[in-house]
C-alpha cells in the first residue's frame, strides 16, 4: 500500500463499478480533490488493479455481473497485500441487510445511490485521513519499540525516547523501577493534556494518584500482577484528571530492562477512550433495546412467539435438572372471530391488547412468562407449578378476563369476552420434551372448546404423540 506518511504524491483511489455513467460521476466528484484516479468495470479487472499496484482506497460497488463487490472485498481482505486497504461499498441497495453484509465483509463505509457529492468527498476524505492516521502510529510505534530495544545506554535511551515521544497524541509515562513505588520520571505533553496534571505535580509521584479514591477496580490487580511477575499488560481503567473529572484510560505497561536482564523502567502508554467508551455503552444500550424489540410483540407488548419458545426451552432444562413441575397454560379468546367480523379489526387489535394486559397483571412471579402465541391465543410458562397450581392461576387468568366486562354481542356463552384454558404440567424427564407438553396443552384447550367454552381443563397425561390441534380443526375462533 502507497505510504501515506512519507509520499507527497496523490492518494491513488480505485473505483469499480459496471456502469460507465456511475464512473463518470465518482471521477467529476473525485477529480476535484486532485485524487489520483483509476477505474475497473468488473470484479476481475478490479482485482488485478488491486493486487498489481495496490491503491489507498477502494469504491466498490456490490451489483456486478459474474463476481459481486462482496466477492471482491473478500478476495481483497484475504490478500495481505491488499488487506488494510480501506473499502467503501457503493450501491444503490439501501437495505439494512445489504449494509450489515457490507461490513462484515471489511468494508468501512456504505454510500448509497444517487450519490451526494459533499458526501462521497466527505466520506472518501475521512477514509484516507483516518488510514492516514493508523499507519502514521503504526510507523511511530514501530520506531519507539525499535529505539526501545536497540539502545543500550539508559541515558541515550531516555533522550532518544524523550525526541521520539514528545508530540505523540498519546499520553506517555516512564517510571524508575529501581526505586521504591515506581516514582514518574518522565510524562509527555499529551499526558499533560489529558490529565491536566503538569510534569512538576506528578513527578516522584506513583500512577496510582490518578485513580484517585476509585481504586475498587478489578483491572488494578491485572497491572498489580503484571508488576509482579515482570510482564507487560494491557487494561482499561477510570481515572481522573486535575479538575476532578472521571475519562475512561487505555492503558499499556511495558517493562525495559538493562543488557542483565534487570528491570529499570516501566513505560505507560496511554490513550483517552472516554468518547469510544460511551460510544460503546450506547451501542450496547441499542442492542440491549433491540433484543428487546425482537422478543416482544408488537401489537400486545408482551413476549413474543420467539420469546416463548427460548424461554420454554430455558426453563425446561433448568426444571429437568432440579427435577422440579414446569406447567403451561394455553389461552385462547372464545369466538374471535365472530368478534372481529362484528366489531372490526381495529377492536379486535384492542381486545388483544386488553387481554395481555390482564393476564399479564395475574402472572407475578419473576421467572413467569406470558406470551403471545399467535392470532388470538395466549400462552403462560410456569416454572415450579404443578397442575394444582397451575390451575388456580388459570382461575385468576379467567376472572382477571371477566372483571374486563369487554362486551361479546356474538359470544354463544357469556355477553362479554371469555377465554378458554388448557393446561399442562409435567416434571421433565429423558422421556419426554417440551413439545409434548405444548401438544398436551393444546389438547386441554381442544377439550375446553368441545365442552362449550369458557372452560378450564387441566390435561394430567403428556402424550408424545401430537393431537390434533384446533388451528387443524378450524374449531380455533
Amino acid at each position: 500500500m502507497n505510504n501515506l506518511l512519507t509520499s507527497s504524491q496523490p492518494e491513488n483511489i480505485l473505483i469499480v463499478d459496471d456502469h460507465p455513467e456511475n464512473l463518470k460521476i465518482l471521477t467529476q466528484m473525485l477529480s476535484q480533490k486532485n485524487y489520483k484516479l483509476r477505474k475497473a468495470i468488473n470484479g476481475e479487472m478490479a482485482l488485478n488493479a488491486a493486487f498489481s499496484k495496490p491503491p489507498d482506497l477502494i469504491l466498490l460497488d456490490i451489483v456486478m455481473p459474474e463476481m459481486d463487490g462482496y466477492q471482491v472485498c473478500q478476495h481483497i481482505k484475504e490478500n495481505p497485500i491488499t488487506s488494510e486497504i480501506p473499502v467503501i461499498f457503493i450501491s444503490a441497495l439501501d437495505e439494512a441487510f445489504n449494509k450489515v453484509k457490507a461490513f462484515e465483509m471489511g468494508g468501512v463505509d456504505y454510500i448509497t445511490k444517487p450519490f451526494q457529492i459533499k458526501e462521497v468527498l466527505a466520506r472518501v476524505q475521512l477514509q484516507l485521513r483516518l488510514q492516514h492516521q493508523t499507519q502514521q502510529l503504526k510507523e511511530q510505534n514501530q520506531k519507539l519499540q525499535q529505539e526501545i530495544n536497540t539502545r543500550k545506554e539508559l541515558e541515550i535511551q531516555l533522550n532518544l525516547f524523550n525526541q521520539a515521544i514528545f508530540t505523540c497524541r498519546n499520553g506517555v509515562i516512564i517510571t524508575d523501577a529501581t526505586q521504591s513505588d515506581n516514582p514518574i520520571i518522565y510524562v509527555n505533553q499529551a499526558f499533560e493534556k489529558i490529565t491536566g496534571y503538569s510534569v512538576s505535580e506528578v513527578w516522584g509521584k506513583n500512577c496510582r494518584f490518578l485513580q484517585g479514591e476509585d481504586r475498587d477496580q478489578p483491572n488494578l490487580d491485572i497491572i498489580r500482577n503484571a508488576l509482579k511477575n515482570d510482564e507487560d499488560c494491557l487494561v482499561i481503567i477510570r481515572n481522573y484528571r486535575k479538575d476532578g473529572t472521571l475519562f475512561w484510560n487505555e492503558v499499556s505497561i511495558s517493562p525495559v530492562r538493562d543488557a542483565g536482564g534487570n528491570i529499570t523502567h516501566y513505560i505507560g502508554i496511554q490513550s483517552d477512550i472516554t468518547e469510544r467508551h460511551r460510544m460503546q455503552i450506547a451501542l450496547e444500550e441499542a442492542n440491549r433495546k433491540l433484543q428487546h424489540l425482537a422478543n416482544i410483540d408488537g401489537l400486545t407488548q408482551i413476549a413474543n412467539r420467539r420469546s416463548f419458545d427460548e424461554t420454554l426451552e430455558q426453563e425446561w432444562k433448568r426444571c429437568f435438572r432440579e427435577q422440579q413441575p414446569i406447567a403451561l397454560i394455553l389461552c385462547d379468546v372464545d369466538y374471535f372471530k365472530a368478534y372481529n367480523d362484528y366489531y372490526g379489526h381495529l377492536q379486535g387489535d384492542e381486545c388483544l391488547i386488553q387481554v395481555a394486559q390482564a393476564i399479564s397483571q395475574v402472572i407475578k412471579r419473576p421467572a413467569d412468562l406470558v406470551a403471545r402465541y399467535g392470532g388470538e391465543e395466549f400462552v403462560v410458562i410456569l416454572p415450579n407449578t404443578d397442575g394444582s397450581g397451575a390451575r388456580q392461576v388459570a382461575q385468576l387468568i379467567q376472572d382477571q378476563i371477566r372483571q374486563l366486562q369487554s362486551p361479546h354481542v356474538k359470544s354463544d356463552v357469556s355477553s362479554y369476552i371469555t377465554l378458554s384454558l388448557g393446561i399442562s404440567s409435567i416434571i421433565p424427564s429423558g422421556m419426554t420434551s417440551p413439545e409434548q407438553l405444548v401438544n398436551a396443552a393444546d389438547s386441554a384447550l381442544y377439550q375446553a372448546k368441545q365442552q362449550g367454552r369458557d372452560q378450564i381443563v387441566v390435561n394430567p397425561n403428556i402424550n408424545p404423540k401430537k393431537p390434533q390441534s384446533l388451528r387443524e380443526t378450524g374449531e380455533l375462533s
